[in-house]
């Protein structure tokens, strides 16, 4: 791929990531709690593939890009403030894959939507700071506004 279909495709799921934390907040502010965990975690997934992307760094096509999502450190041109929240990005986007199962299937399980109540905030507010993250990094470094 060459750089500018990167960058198209990056502001792509970078915008797909924008409509799943609208989805996430309407779920905060109508109550359903797993549906705020499931459209986080979505927004998480596509803001950090659209970093990922515009990087050039190829991900599996899972939920989780955690472990791939670490390679950015390594990237030359990181801002040291984006480098610094690596970690933390990792564990969110590692997190919320591991509860989007139970956020989309818990009915399986006997699970109702309150089962979230308590985390689907934070769960927000994870995805808001980390999309808000990405959209901040792919500026500085492409240009690119959402």
């Amino acid at each position: 791929m060459n750089n500018t279909t990167n960058i198209d495709l990056a502001v792509s799921a970078i915008r797909r990531s924008s409509r799943w934390l609208k989805s996430a907040l309407r779920a905060l502010e109508d109550g359903r709690w797993d549906d705020v965990v499931y459209s986080s975690q979505m927004a998480v997934e596509q803001a950090s593939k659209s970093v990922l992307i515009a990087l050039g760094i190829e991900y599996p096509r899972e939920h989780d890009v955690s472990t791939v999502f670490k390679q950015v450190s390594r990237i030359r041109n990181i801002p040291e403030w984006f480098s610094s929240m690596i970690p933390q990005l990792a564990e969110n986007i590692s997190e919320l894959a591991e509860l989007r199962g139970l956020a989309g299937y818990g009915y399986e399980k006997g699970l109702d939507a309150d089962y979230f109540k308590d985390y689907a905030p934070k769960a927000y507010e994870m995805a808001r700071k980390h999309y808000e993250a990405c959209v901040k990094l792919l500026s500085e470094l492409y240009n690119v506004h959402v």
